[in-house]
């Protein structure tokens, strides 16, 4: 990745400038608050993107507006997805502790041709992929459980809200008239429709919202698990516990690993290597 990103928001009418190192903090912000749960719906509130926003200005003395954070967040979420097409597409394969996507140039050329965003993989895969995979997975999971109006759950019976009864002395006789002359309506009768359509739709709302409410609590659960599991497994005092028995790691090799090792996708291949390998990296930092 170049050290500059530049990026233009949505609106096209303000640039937003990414150095490699504000990207970097910017997506482990992003990571804490997936953690925490604050995903709702494949996004964030209003609220959250304002601390985001706070905790990216008070790490990098950078101010960004929230759509231009929202902008970074898509496009960070089309990298993804492009990079994990692209390494599982037949013929593609990915060295993760290298970070090297390798396939034939013919493959690369007719893919590039399709997907013009896997260019730069070429040369190095998709950075933070693991992590930006934690954000990602809940996100499209929070999506997923977003319902529209016509997706509304039936009734425990037929689907079909049962019509209300109106006592029999309380309708309106039809009205005769003249042969030829238009027969006016009842006007209960005419008030009727309108009065069930609403209770069902008011009913069906409230069960709607009852729904959403669970699978939404349950995703919550769900991802909070999955994301504790995979950081307690590779977990950073497991890689200092590593680094400390193998007995002669200089402190400013020491440091920079550090800088490493705060993301998961990280300490996963460092825990991964061999000790012959783990040196080998640690002298190249």
């Amino acid at each position: 990745m170049s050290s500059k990103d530049s990026d233009v928001d949505e609106k096209g009418d303000d640039k937003a400038e990414w150095t490699a190192r504000n990207e970097k903090i910017f997506i482990h912000i992003l990571h804490e608050h997936v953690k925490k749960g604050d995903l709702k719906a494949s996004t964030f509130s209003k609220k959250i993107w304002t601390l985001i926003d706070d905790e990216l200005h008070a790490e990098t003395n950078n101010k960004y507006t929230i759509q231009q954070l929202k902008s970074k967040f898509n496009r960070l979420r089309k990298k993804h997805r492009e990079f994990a097409d692209l390494i599982q597409h037949s013929g593609f394969s990915w060295d993760p502790v290298n970070n090297i996507v390798t396939a034939s140039n013919e493959l690369w050329a007719d893919y590039a041709k399709r997907v013009p965003g896997v260019k730069p993989y070429r040369k190095q895969g998709l950075k933070y992929y693991d992590v930006l995979g934690e954000i990602f997975d809940v996100a499209k999971e929070a999506g997923q459980l977003t319902m529209s109006p016509n997706q509304l759950p039936p009734s425990k019976d037929d689907g079909r809200e049962p019509e209300t009864v109106i006592p029999k002395d309380l309708k309106d006789p039809p009205v005769e008239c003249n042969k030829g002359k238009r027969i006016r309506q009842p006007v209960i009768q005419s008030l009727e429709r309108p009065i069930k359509r609403w209770n069902k739709m008011e009913n069906l709302l409230e069960i709607c919202s009852d729904v959403m409410s669970q699978k939404l609590e349950k995703a919550k659960e769900k991802s909070h698990e999955s994301i504790n599991k995979a950081t307690e497994t590779y977990s950073i005092e497991e890689c200092i516990e590593t680094v400390e028995a193998m007995g002669d790691v200089d402190n400013s090799t020491f440091i920079k690993l550090m800088d490493k090792i705060v993301f998961l996708e990280w300490r996963k291949v460092f825990l991964a290597m061999n000790d012959m390998r783990r040196r080998a990296w640690l002298s190249s930092l």
